[in-house]
């Protein structure tokens, strides 16, 4: 089948649902199926280029409006590409409010999938607006994808349709996690000894609110001397952020910007314990979540009530679930995992849910017609 995917943006720039779209690309093509990609530029330039031998059309924007980012000019190129590949199913990775919209003014007449990621949750305006297209597009389309049953049932839009719904959990690419060098391993040796052999708490992800890095920060007052936090990433909190750390005093808190996806596993492979504080329903699921945990590293996670991530990381077997807001209960979960008793039914757990070959098949179910 000939399918269109649509997609926020599209690797190499890097996100979680950039990084699900890739995969589905790549399993789809696996399953001979004719795949090409639209999404949006990280510039105001329009281009189309191949990406691990998928053609992806990069429409450019000038500005963004509640994360959203804003082009007129999409609408026209998305039509002339559904009229030219002519695809059998559209496939569109939400939330994306504008482009959905654009979708249902088109009206094409091949099937539309909807890959639901996540509920508008904190744009409460934009929900507002969207709603009635919202409404309309889901009952225009012929499946929905959930990344967790938990998600489905909980979210308050989806659940309204769950005869559609099918259940694909997002992707751990376990081919790049594993294999490593001998120039890696001595990487990974080097990061151990920048932080003298102590326990390493690794975290990485965008600097958002509902990322809750600040009730991390706040648990590091909490540990004893043989914990370092490392916290990976950037985003519009890291400065508010740093300054909560510098008016701590805590000198067990390291900030060490974006890195790469090679650095990534250097760090997933050095650390002891990987920290995710996420607070809110926008994180539905948590790739990063499940990598660290496939390189065997227990998982402290907060309670979120309707969200994937609390099915990711299984309390009491791969990690700790702390059930309320609490810093210092935190960092008591934070020195109570460890790789001892949690590591090996970690990798087991995303050995058996979270890998392309555990997926695959019901990736194909979900395509056929």
């Amino acid at each position: 089948m000939k399918i269109l995917q649509i997609s926020t943006y599209y690797l190499p720039n890097f996100g979680g649902i950039e990084q699900v779209a890739y995969d589905f690309s790549r399993i789809l093509k696996k399953q001979e199926h004719e795949v090409k990609v639209i999404c949006f530029n990280n510039t105001e330039k329009t281009v189309r280029d191949y990406y691990d031998g998928i053609e992806i059309t990069r429409v450019g924007y000038k500005k963004k409006i509640a994360s959203q980012a804003i082009s007129v000019n999409y609408y026209f190129i998305l039509k002339k590409l559904i009229k030219e590949f002519c695809p059998d199913i559209i496939h569109i990775h939400l939330p994306n409010p504008l482009i959905a919209t654009y979708l249902l003014m088109i009206k094409p007449k091949c099937k539309i999938t909807l890959h639901w990621h996540s509920d508008i949750v904190k744009q409460k305006r934009l929900k507002q607006l969207y709603a009635p297209f919202e409404k309309a597009l889901l009952r225009r389309a012929d499946k929905i994808l959930a990344t967790s049953k938990i998600y489905a049932e909980m979210s308050d839009t989806i659940n309204k349709f769950l005869d559609k719904v099918f259940v694909v959990p997002n992707i751990v690419e376990t081919e790049f996690l594993d294999n490593l060098t001998q120039d890696e391993e001595k990487h990974i040796n080097e990061i151990k000894k920048t932080y003298l052999g102590k326990k390493i708490v690794f975290s990485i992800g965008v600097h958002r609110e509902y990322k809750g890095l600040k009730y991390l920060i706040e648990a590091a007052k909490y540990l004893t001397d043989e914990y370092e936090i490392v916290i990976a990433g950037s985003g519009p909190l890291s400065d508010n952020l740093k300054q909560q750390a510098a008016n701590l005093n805590l000198k067990n808190v390291h900030f060490i910007g974006r890195i790469s996806d090679a650095e990534k596993k250097l760090y997933l492979w050095a650390s002891d314990i990987y920290a995710f504080p996420s607070i809110t329903k926008n994180e539905a699921f948590g790739i990063a979540l499940a990598e660290a945990l496939y390189c065997g590293l227990p998982a402290v996670t907060f309670t979120i009530e309707g969200s994937g991530v609390n099915f990711v990381n299984q309390d009491g077997v791969t990690g700790i679930e702390v059930h309320d807001l609490d810093a210092k209960k935190y960092a008591q979960a934070l020195m109570s995992v460890s790789k001892e008793k949690y590591g090996k039914n970690a990798r087991k757990w995303v050995e058996k849910n979270f890998t392309e070959k555990a997926i695959f098949e019901t990736v194909k179910v979900f395509f056929m017609d």
